[in-house]
């Protein structure tokens, strides 16, 4: 089996309500074009029983945390707006007809948790399957800037963002306390369609 792909990308804001013990999710949508993602994972250490000058027992580490970095081909004001909280309003600027809409990073920020879902396109014995993949809860940084200035040919510059990988707080028999979920599917509006199932995405926003 080898990855040959990676496509969409999929949030919804993330919220728990203690007197339920449910967590939720709202205005989901599909964001970005993806460039590439990856993960980094920190756990526990493995905790190993010696008897007779040998392991006899072990636990296996824990999962702690994890960092989520995300290439995009850029970061639209939605998304910006989405993972950092941010605000926006219409500016009327002196000789110029229509307003400009501008977004703004100030005290009034309130990032939130979100939910995360993307795609990867895998093949195994020549057939091809698409993983979909959320992790439950991640909160993003501010996202870092840089441009370059343009040349005699394009070079095609990305976004990168990064987040943290949390623990949900879902906890029931089935769940307790995912950090990831994936499925292998048949094809990618299968995919599609398991990624918006768990995140709550419809075709409308949720309020």
């Amino acid at each position: 089996m080898a990855k040959k792909g990676l496509s969409r990308l999929f949030m919804a804001e993330y919220s728990y309500n203690e007197d339920t013990k449910k967590v939720t999710y709202k205005n989901g949508c599909e964001n970005e074009r993806m460039a590439s993602y990856s993960t980094e994972i920190s756990s526990s250490e493995a905790s190993n029983l010696y008897l007779n000058n040998q392991i006899a027992e072990t636990e296996g580490g824990k999962f702690q945390s994890g960092t989520f970095t995300l290439e995009t081909g850029d970061l639209s004001p939605e998304t910006s707006i989405m993972i950092c909280g941010l605000k926006k309003k219409s500016v009327t600027i002196t000789g110029v007809d229509d307003p400009v809409e501008e977004v703004i990073y100030d005290d009034d920020m309130k990032p939130t948790d979100l939910g995360i879902g993307t795609i990867e396109l895998h093949q195994k014995n020549g057939v091809e399957f698409y993983r979909a993949i959320v992790l439950p809860k991640v909160f993003f940084n501010v996202p870092s800037d840089s441009a370059t200035t343009k040349g005699e040919s394009v070079e095609w510059q990305t976004q990168e963002t990064s987040g943290t990988i949390q623990r949900s707080d879902e906890l029931t028999e089935e769940n307790k306390h995912p950090w990831k979920r994936y499925a292998d599917c048949a094809t990618e509006e299968i995919a599609v369609a398991y990624i918006k199932h768990l995140l709550n995405i419809t075709d409308e926003v949720q309020e």
